[in-house]
């Protein structure tokens, strides 16, 4: 049976997830995103407009993480330097022609994907998926019972000891059936690396998406970040991973089959430890943003062992040296999501 992929992220984890797909030879895959960004160029369109439109900075990002075209590299670079480009007013070109579509074709974000095929003489390896097509917000509650509304409010407390305990939507919107549809019919189900609440537990939210991960037979396979967030993932383990998608996708850890929150874990091969003795730059680097390598001692890998999640460490890391930042090599990926999926 061919392998009907759906990855499930944003930011600048999920396109690197899509790229390795892509190079590993994969099509047509499903990728989802949220769309309740209410930070930087499209929080400030959300705003002038009243909350009455969804983000799209995720779903742009993961649709040019799509452009599978070798020809046409003229129209490929003319497209991404138009979309990426930002006038004097800090307005983005690509955000405008993506939202005039959208309104073009009422909100029908297939043929605005079909449009800019056509347009562009290019072709998508997959399809981009909002989770949904209501606008909403992200809200969360804090471990001090502070409340925030809007997805900017987790940059803004990003290095706070001010834990996140409990994340909602407001209004609450229904998921779109094609994101249900997807996530029902795939045989892997991908949780990409990124902020865990905001670009991926928030897309568990909307109405529909529980019953349709409990209704879908796929593997879902969750890649863990390279660093944590203050406030969201410091000094987390693979168990406590489990816990919190066991909370927002309301699936048993002890379940059948295929009803787990997740079935394979990919982390890093090298534990905190080690890592911090190789590369101390690094770590001091993310130490200073109070944040810390995220790698794990075979032990603490092996108590998934109890809940039968398979753990696949690779080293899939690769190190700008002038920043000193981590990321995921989408060509170390490829050959490791090869293997897992087929």
């Amino acid at each position: 049976m061919k392998s009907k992929i759906v990855t499930i992220g944003g930011g600048t984890g999920a396109p690197v997830i899509i790229q390795a797909l892509l190079l590993a030879g994969f099509t047509n895959i499903s990728c989802i995103c949220a769309s309740m960004d209410s930070g930087g160029k499209t929080g400030t369109i959300r705003s002038d407009e009243r909350d009455q439109v969804i983000a799209i900075s995720d779903l742009l990002r993961n649709l040019l993480a799509l452009i599978t075209s070798t020809n046409h590299k003229k129209n490929i670079h003319a497209f991404t330097d138009m979309v990426s480009f930002i006038d004097g007013r800090q307005r983005n070109l690509g955000y405008t022609i993506y939202y005039a579509l959208l309104e073009k074709y009422q909100n029908n974000f297939l043929a605005v994907q079909d449009h800019l095929e056509k347009l562009l003489g290019i072709k998508f390896g997959g399809t981009a998926i909002p989770i949904t097509s209501g606008s909403s917000n992200l809200c969360f509650k804090t471990k001090d019972g502070q409340i925030f509304r809007g997805e900017h409010e987790l940059d803004k407390q990003s290095m706070s000891k001010n834990t996140i305990t409990k994340l909602w939507l407001d209004p609450k919107v229904e998921a779109t059936p094609e994101a249900i549809t997807a996530i029902k019919r795939a045989t892997h189900i991908i949780y990409c690396p990124g902020s865990l609440y905001g670009s991926i537990l928030s897309n568990f939210l909307p109405h529909g998406i529980k019953t349709a991960l409990k209704a879908s037979k796929a593997k879902k396979i969750l890649i863990t970040n390279l660093v944590s967030n203050r406030n969201q993932t410091h000094h987390f383990t693979p168990k406590k991973y489990l816990r919190i998608f066991q909370k927002y996708t309301g699936l048993d850890p002890a379940g059948r089959r295929g009803k787990k929150p997740f079935d394979i874990l990919l982390a890093p091969k090298q534990s905190k430890l080690r890592f911090n003795r190789l590369h101390p730059k690094v770590a001091a680097s993310y130490a200073g943003e109070h944040s810390h390598f995220l790698g794990w001692s075979k032990k603490k890998l092996h108590r998934l062992d109890h809940y039968n999640i398979k753990v696949v460490t690779s080293n899939t890391i690769s190190i700008t040296q002038q920043l000193n930042r981590l990321r995921h090599d989408p060509a170390k990926l490829s050959k490791i999501l090869k293997k897992i999926i087929k």
